[in-house]
This record gives structure tokens, sequence and C-alpha cells, in this order.
């Protein structure tokens, strides 16, 4: 009701709406406490029907992701700088961090609906009456507080505090990506270094044949289809080479964009060729059902879940009526008549009547969004559980073909020089060269592909176990 009180008058104003008796009040109070209860909504932590049952629990804001170290088993500082580097300078993780700024300020502008809203104005006029002259000051203040009766507030907190979690672990996901792209990077340049390594010295090998050959020819020992077998010989390991320098070059470029540097920058610290990255440690990562309860993709999926769920309270709180609070105080000071004070207080209680079917649309789509949510969790965690368990069984193998492959270069590389001896004391054919040569740097090469598969098997194992493949 408003009222006017003054030094000199007390008056009733007529208010512009009939305002609410106290026992329309107290039967609209009594009907939001019962009603209260239907808009609640309890979450809990979805369990995945999987073998070695892998449950969640509330999920984490801070997530051990970005402090796990996995890449050191490498021992391999050139690998541990890039990764520093990305950490700071790459744009998809700077991009990740920023968003959360984003949802922190979403969060904080949810939970200040809870508050108080107050304003303040103030204006001042100046008149002519008759031969005098008035002068009129007014300053007010206004609040308003809308009353989290039916949980609609409180569900938008949780849910925003929900996707803040979400915000958290998206940022460790791309964490993550960005170190193993890094170390891909790494990996296949050394590879593609050592691979270049091997061709030259492969070619020096093939060069002094073709010069052993060619003073064989010159003495009558041989013939020239040798010499022309031998210069073809040269001929392949030069036309390898191509590829393998392009492919440095694109790992250097792909190293550049993760670490947000120039190619130039990057290319002096990296043209040595250091040797191919190998994992120091034994990977040993548990079950995979409990090793992925670290793996960031997961805690924000089911971040995004639980957003999801608080939202149908949020959806289910519009279907009842909303009560707010409201008043304002305006003294007003005119010159010749005094001040003059109103002041203006009562409830406003807001009923969806007629919404024309939009609460309960809304109502759908927010328990479909929450189903979805829910699937897409479930998803994730059967192709979490796939990943950890195919790497990991690639990785345990990776080992004995290393070895095998050890054993063919020793072999290999003691053919070659058992078949060049004999043939420069003229006791065999040349083709015997040719065919040791092309062995030994075929069994050279596998070796470096088995070097460059087994770091890309551990660096696999790694991101699907959430960083966590260390033994």
């Amino acid at each position: 009701m408003l009222r006017t009180t003054g030094p000199h008058q007390a008056t009733d104003i007529l208010p512009t709406a009939r305002p609410l008796s106290r026992r329309h009040l107290l039967m609209w109070g009594t009907a939001a406490l019962a009603m209260t209860g239907c808009t609640q909504v309890s979450y809990e932590g979805p369990v995945a029907e999987v073998a070695g049952t892998f449950e969640q629990g509330s999920p984490t804001r801070q997530g051990a992701t970005a402090t796990r170290t996995w890449w050191l088993s490498f021992r391999d500082q050139s690998l541990d700088r890039l990764i520093e580097a990305g950490m700071m300078r790459n744009l998809d993780v700077r991009q990740a961090v920023e968003a959360i700024t984003e949802a922190r300020g979403s969060a904080a502008g949810v939970a200040a609906n809870d508050l108080p809203q107050i304003s303040a104005n103030g204006a001042a006029e100046r008149g002519n009456e008759g031969s005098g002259t008035t002068e009129t000051s007014t300053a007010g203040v206004s609040v308003s507080w809308m009353i989290d009766v039916f949980g609609a507030n409180s569900n938008a907190r949780r849910a925003a505090a929900a996707d803040l979690d979400a915000a958290y672990a998206s940022a460790d996901v791309a964490r993550l990506v960005m170190q193993s792209g890094i170390a891909n990077a790494y990996n296949d340049l050394r590879y593609q270094q050592a691979s270049v390594a091997l061709t030259r010295k492969s070619l020096d090998s093939r060069r002094s044949s073709l010069e052993l050959t060619r003073n064989q020819f010159e003495a009558g020992a041989t013939d020239r289809l040798a010499v022309l077998q031998a210069e073809q010989l040269v001929a392949e390991g030069e036309a390898q080479l191509p590829a393998y320098e392009t492919g440095v070059d694109q790992a250097l470029a792909r190293l550049a964009t993760l670490t947000a540097q120039r190619v130039a920058t990057l290319r002096p610290a990296l043209s040595r060729n250091t040797g191919q990255p190998r994992p120091r440690f034994n990977a040993s990562v548990g079950l995979p059902a409990e090793v992925i309860r670290a793996r960031p993709d997961l805690r924000m999926a089911e971040s995004t879940y639980a957003a999801a769920v608080f939202n149908i309270g949020v959806a289910k709180a519009a279907f009842y009526p909303s009560l707010s609070l409201s008043g304002n105080i305006q003294p007003t000071n005119i010159s010749g008549a005094g001040n003059i004070t109103t002041w203006a207080l009562g409830p406003a209680l807001n009923l969806p009547i007629f919404t024309g079917g939009a609460n309960r649309a809304n109502l759908t789509r927010a328990e479909s969004r929450a189903v979805q949510a829910r699937l897409a969790w479930e998803g994730a965690v059967l192709d979490a559980i796939e990943e950890v368990e195919s790497s990991l069984a690639a990785y345990r193998r990776d080992a004995r073909n290393v070895a095998a492959q050890q054993k063919l270069v020793e072999t290999a590389s003691e053919a070659l020089d058992l078949t060049r001896t004999n043939f420069s004391v003229g006791a065999g054919a040349f083709n015997d060269v040719l065919d040791s040569e092309r062995s030994y740097l075929q069994a050279q090469q596998s070796l470096a592909l088995a070097l460059q598969q087994q770091a890309a098997n551990f660096i696999s194992l790694s991101v699907a176990a959430g960083g966590g493949a260390q033994g």
C-alpha cells in the first residue's frame, strides 16, 4: 500500500492496483510451500553398465590432467621444452582457459539473481509560480527481490556450477590434445630425421660399392651390367631422400603451429638428429575401468549431464507462480512546502496461466537434453575403455617387435660385410652385394619404423588413460 507522510500532513493515497489481502497472501504462501518440492532436482553421478563397472562420482572441478607429466617418460629435453611452450602459447589451450572465465562470469550472474536489486535515482527542478521561484529536489532508492520459492534460481545456480566444471574439464582436454599432438609431431620429426640419416649412410655405402664395381670392370673382373646395377642402387637411394626431407619440414611446421612459433625459430634447435624418442618406463595403467576416471573428456561429459539435469528443475519451476517483493523510498523537497517522503512496499505474484504450451515445450526439451547428455556420457565411457585396452595391447607387443627388428639389423649388417668381402676377392656375384645392400637398409628402416610405432602407441596409451600411462 502507498502512503505519504510529511511534517505538515498525513494523507492516504489510493494505489494504482488493489493489493493482496493477508488472507490471499497466506493462501498463496501455503500453496507455494506445498509445491516447492515439486521442482527440486536431485543429481547422482551416473553409472555405466560395462565390464569392470565404471562408476563416476560427482564431477571434480580441478582435474589431474594439467599436472600429469607423462611425456617425461621419454627423458627428452627437447620434447619437454616443446610441451612447455605449448602449455604457455598454444591457441586452443588459451581459448579453452578463456572459456573458463566466461563460465565463471555466467555462474556469478546466475548467483546474483538471489540478491536484492537496488537502484538509486535523483532529480532537481526549478520553476516559477506567480511572483515566486520554487525548487524541487527528489532522490530515491528502489529495491526488488525475486523470492526463489520453487527452486528456479537454485537449480540455475547448480546448472551454472556444472557448466563451470565442464569448462575446467574442457581446458584439461585441450591441454591433453595439445600435449599428444606435440609428442606425435616430435616423434614423426625424429623418425624422418633418422630415415634421412640412414638413407645418406646407405648412399655412402652404395657409392663405395659402385666405386669397387667400376674398378673391377676396368680390371676386367666383371661386366658392364654390374656397373649399371650399382648405379641403379645409388639412384634408388637418392630418390628416397626428398620424401624424408619433406617429412622433416612438415613435422617442423606442425610443431610450430602447436607451439605458436615460427619454423625458423624451431629449426636451429631441432635440426640435429638426437635419436628417436623411446619411453623409459613399462606402461602400467591398471584396470581400464579404473584408469578412465582421470580422463577429462569423461568429467566434461558428466558435468554436461549434471547441468542438463538441473535445467529440468528450472523448466519445471516455470509452471508455478513467481513471487517478488519490491519497494521504493522517494524523499522530495519542495522549497516553501517542506519535505514529503513517498514509499511503497508490497509483493507481486506472477501466475503463468496462459503460456500457450511454451512451458511444456521447454520442459520436454530440457528432459530430452538430459537424456542425450546421459547417452553421450555412456558412449564416452565405452569409447574410453576401448581406447585404453587397444592401446595397452599394442604397446605391450612393441618391445618384442623392436627386439626382433634390432636382431634383423645385426644379421643384415653381417651378411652385407660377407658378400662385399667375397665379391672383392672374386668369390661371389655382385647381385649378392646388391641384395644385401637393399636388405640392410630395409632392416634399418623397419627398426626406425618400429621405434616410431612404439613411441606413438605409448602416446596413445597416455592419452587414453587421461595422461596416466606411467609405470
